[in-house]
């Protein structure tokens, strides 16, 4: 087994004993909302996500649960309607198994062990100094676990609530499952090109929907997300479920895109022609 293999490995059982957790603190809570229990849930499976990436010593630890968690949410939600389900609450769920599978096992691939930290976790390190396990568990892990946990709030109103719009349903499923194909697509393209061997030192990738918007990847992130809030006001979800989607938007406008073309600007000599001529996040038709 090599090292890729062994660093997969703990991760899975990391997430295994997470769900388990989740399991029992869930079965063991007093009668409670269903929301309040499954928050303490989740966020006694961060804090053991947390715990084992201070064991490693390794933040990365936490990636894949921002897209392993709503997996666990849809299977758990199955499990406790699964007497009043129609094809509303499974479309909904195939949705999202389909986008947590896909963005966990594109991270895998593309993640070569406990040797690599996100960029993003080194730089915050060397920023905060003796602050940065605050900062770590803060802005790595709970604020994350809270966005995912925003984000999938509509869903608990589609297994919760009436059908009042079929219409919007499958609107919502329709721009789920879009964004979903423009992250598959813009993340195989960047991974192939990755691997060419005659790729250009020091050159952005331009080619495909990475030539038509600056970050397809965040785009069809944001689609995702506003697609299962489409899908939540169908079921007459109340307005607060729309506000993980509006966090998501803030998060990736203001603090992701900023920082990934902040450090796209130091490593690539053409990211300035590039930015100049492909919009951010509107793909531009046509050329």
């Amino acid at each position: 087994m090599n090292t890729k293999q062994q660093a997969i490995t703990h991760i899975a059982f990391i997430y295994a004993a997470a769900g388990l957790l989740g399991l029992a603190v869930y079965l063991n809570l007093p009668s409670t909302n269903l929301l309040t229990a499954f928050l303490q849930a989740d966020l006694a499976m961060t804090l053991l996500v947390f715990a084992c990436s201070l064991y490693y010593r390794n933040s990365s630890v936490y990636d894949a649960y921002w897209s392993v968690i709503p997996f666990y949410f849809v299977v758990a939600l199955l499990a406790i309607y699964r007497d009043d389900l129609g094809w509303e609450q499974y479309a909904v769920a195939a949705v999202v198994s389909f986008w947590s599978w896909r963005l966990t096992l594109n991270w895998l691939r593309s993640w070569p062990g406990f040797d690599h930290e996100d960029w993003r976790y080194r730089d915050m390190a060397a920023s905060t100094g003796k602050w940065y396990p605050l900062v770590n568990f803060l802005a790595i892990h709970l604020f994350p676990t809270l966005m995912v946990f925003g984000g999938m709030l509509p869903v608990f109103f589609v297994f919760s609530q009436e059908l009042s719009s079929s219409g919007l349903l499958v609107a919502g499923l329709a721009v789920s499952l879009l964004g979903t194909a423009l992250e598959f697509f813009a993340d195989n393209t960047l991974a192939a090109f990755r691997r060419r061997a005659d790729r250009p030192a020091g050159q952005v990738l331009a080619e495909g929907l990475w030539g038509k918007c600056r970050h397809p990847n965040y785009l069809g992130e944001m689609l995702f997300w506003a697609g299962l809030a489409l899908a939540g006001q169908a079921f007459a979800a109340p307005w607060y479920a729309s506000l993980g989607l509006a966090a998501m938007i803030l998060m990736f406008w203001f603090a992701s895109i900023p920082m990934k073309e902040a450090r796209m600007a130091r490593r690539y000599k053409n990211f300035d022609a590039y930015k100049a001529a492909t919009p951010m996040l509107i793909p531009r038709i046509g050329r």
